[in-house]
């Protein structure tokens, strides 16, 4: 009997201890997966926030930059005048930049230069209208000749005592060429009217209106 009591209690030791080692080994195991989940999800964290950060940064960065960087509006520079014009009209769109004389100027008609009707008010009249005439066609004298490619919304810009103009088209009509003109327009509103004949059509001249936008 006491050798049987000696076998089972070295059997039970033996499988305590071994249990002892497997619980130890399981517990350190999971120790270290447990440390390595925080670490990795600490970093993970951390990596996110820096991105947040990185784009929050970028956002308020942009914001000034764009302010800081947006073209400043060019000065004014009157164009050379030596042929004593009462006024320069130019418009981009169309490479057209002449100049116009004064209402009672002898060269201050259609045969020569743009038109400067007598019916008109200077530029610098509030609310008031002014009226530019010219040929279209393929002679030198038709500087209005593309003025069939303007449409609503482009500029025109009229040089007048050290100012510059600026209108935008509002409306583009035609009428009956038989010597006369109506202006339909907003009277409350300073005008560039541009007249010319109508491209293709003999029987027509084309009415361009124009609201004034800005002086400088």
């Amino acid at each position: 009997m006491p050798k049987i009591k000696t076998k089972i209690s070295n059997f039970f030791s033996k499988l305590s201890n071994r249990a002892i080692v497997i619980i130890a080994f399981i517990a350190i195991i999971g120790g270290i997966l447990l440390i390595s989940s925080d670490y990795l999800e600490g970093k993970k964290e951390r990596a996110y926030q820096k991105i947040s950060l990185s784009l929050y940064s970028e956002e308020n960065d942009n914001t000034p930059q764009n302010l800081e960087h947006q073209p400043e509006e060019e000065p004014y520079v009157p164009t050379p005048n030596p042929s004593g014009y009462l006024g320069i009209l130019t418009i981009d769109k169309i490479d057209l930049q002449q100049g116009f004389f004064d209402k009672n100027n002898t060269h201050n008609n259609v045969s020569e230069n743009l038109t400067f009707l007598s019916p008109s008010n200077y530029p610098d009249e509030q609310n008031g209208n002014v009226i530019l005439v010219a040929h279209s066609g393929v002679t030198r004298i038709a500087y209005f000749k593309n003025l069939y490619k303007l449409q609503k919304g482009d500029i025109a810009k009229v040089e007048y005592k050290g100012h510059l103009y600026t209108y935008k088209i509002d409306n583009i009509y035609n009428e009956t060429k038989d010597g006369n003109v109506t202006i339909y327009r907003d009277t409350n509103r300073s005008t560039l009217t541009m007249i010319t004949c109508t491209k293709n059509d003999d029987t027509k001249q084309t009415i361009y209106i124009a609201y004034l936008e800005s002086v400088k």
